[in-house]
């Protein structure tokens, strides 16, 4: 099942697993490892217990994957 981004004007705070890969571009293996780490943290607070992450921790994990949180602002 894909999503349809030109149907996301703005991502929303919390996003399920699918939604935060198509959002970061990440493999599933990478966010795999930021779990394992604890940068990135799913959590049920969806509908029905849905697990959701927050996109500050994505953005986080995404600026220190390319070398921001030494110093310098992401390039994207």
């Amino acid at each position: 099942m894909g999503l349809a981004l030109e149907k996301l004007p703005d991502w929303p705070a919390g996003m399920n697993r699918e939604m935060a890969l198509a959002y970061t571009g990440v493999s599933g293996e990478q966010m795999k490892e930021w779990e394992r780490s604890g940068k990135v943290q799913f959590r049920p607070r969806g509908p029905r217990g849905q697990m959701l992450a927050l996109r500050s921790t994505l953005d986080a994990a995404l600026a220190e994957l390319f070398g921001a949180a030494a110093g310098g602002a992401p390039e994207f």
